[in-house]
């Protein structure tokens, strides 16, 4: 399976909340950064912090959602350029996103990069 084909793979994990099929695109080691401003926010270092992270979405938003519009592939690199939607009881946003995604040898995520709005979600998270 190419990088592209993981990526769609996990995306579509990922919507149906199936965090174990997720965890199995993820190297061990893996890295996922994102903004530092937001709840599990900075730097998350290991597969199974990752998952824990994500799985705690649900305390913060009520809806959330990533929807990917673009795949690029770049070798080593897959870029996914879409739109981030999340809501709580304070509110609801959509924003575009970009996600840096780095895979090695054997095709698993060794370093997520999450760039998106983040001041949108603090506002509804303050």
């Amino acid at each position: 399976m190419s990088n592209l084909d993981t990526a769609r793979s996990a995306y579509d994990a990922f919507g149906r909340g199936d965090l174990g099929a997720l965890q199995e695109d993820f190297a061990d080691d893996a890295v996922w950064v994102t903004s530092d401003e937001l709840p599990l926010g900075g730097e998350v270092q290991g597969r199974e912090a990752i998952m824990g992270n994500f799985a705690q979405i649900p305390n913060y938003w009520s809806e959330f959602s990533v929807q990917p519009e673009e795949f690029v592939d770049a070798g080593d690199y897959v870029v996914v350029r879409g739109t981030q939607h999340a809501a709580n009881d304070k509110g609801s946003f959509d924003a575009p996103f970009v996600h840096l995604l780095k895979y090695d040898d054997s095709g698993k995520v060794v370093r997520g990069e999450f760039y998106g709005d983040s001041a949108k979600a603090a506002k509804l998270l303050g």
